[in-house]
């Protein structure tokens, strides 16, 4: 009859099959502290979080609400809000196409009525906007594996081909 002893690789005995005492016996706590550390720096919020770039002028408050730092490959949310005191005949948004540079759009709400690339900027222009009312716009990006440290560019709203208010926004990402 054969035992096990027979067929077992070489350096595999008896002791091999003993149950496991003490300290050995279970998984090490230093693992359980490190995944612990791993999910609260995830939600402490220090690699990745939102932020507000805020700009007004001619009229015209801008918010810009991204996050400022966020891992390849993730989706992300950029949105923009408009609120001007004079109504806007043709309402533009213009990104640097830098700021935009290897990542995927997904989703633009609304959508615009014309879009345009004009010396590097892309531009969306929408339906008029009255005196007072403020305009969101949504956007879904998703973030390209080939980014390395982030990206930054200018955002500026136009009206038609006027130069209303514009800001710097950078986005970081991490690998």
């Amino acid at each position: 009859m054969t035992t096990w002893q027979d067929v077992a690789p070489d350096g595999i005995d008896e002791s091999n099959q003993q149950p496991i005492e003490g300290w050995r016996r279970h998984a090490s706590p230093l693992s359980l502290l490190v995944f612990g550390g791993v999910v609260l720096l995830g939600l402490s919020g220090l690699l990745a979080h939102e932020r507000d770039w805020i700009a007004s002028g001619g009229g015209v408050d801008i918010r810009i609400h991204a996050p400022e730092i966020i891992r390849n490959g993730e989706f992300l949310e950029f949105r923009v809000t408009i609120e001007s005191e004079e109504a806007l005949a043709v309402p533009a948004i213009g990104v640097d196409a830098a700021l935009w540079e290897d990542m995927t759009v997904n989703t633009m709400i609304p959508a615009a009525t014309t879009e345009s690339s004009v010396d590097g900027e892309l531009r969306f222009e929408f339906e008029p906007l009255a005196a007072g009312a403020a305009f969101l716009w949504k956007v879904d990006l998703q973030v390209n594996p080939d980014i390395v440290a982030g990206n930054s560019g200018r955002l500026t709203v136009y009206d038609g081909e006027d130069e209303l208010v514009s800001t710097d926004v950078s986005i970081g990402v991490l690998p």
